[in-house]
């Protein structure tokens, strides 16, 4: 029974760890954002999913892009 309400908590904890605002998720979609426009030309807004698989959180990035900007690689 100790042992249950333990993990228990420990999902509680982790769960309430990962509730991130809007605000703040939308902060890190608008940093990536001027990331990715280094790169490419986006076609759409990039679309942000985190998830906690096995104690690890899963980041997924998924933005769509109609053209590759030219840069140089800095040496």
């Amino acid at each position: 029974m100790k042992n249950q309400n333990a993990i228990r908590l420990k999902r509680v904890i982790e769960s309430d760890r990962m509730n991130m605002t809007v605000e703040g998720t939308e902060l890190i979609i608008k940093d990536i954002e001027c990331v990715l426009k280094e790169y490419f030309h986006l076609s759409s807004k990039p679309e942000l999913s985190i998830k906690l698989v096995s104690g690890e959180y899963r980041v997924e990035i998924v933005f769509f892009a109609d053209a590759l900007k030219t840069f140089t690689p800095i040496a």
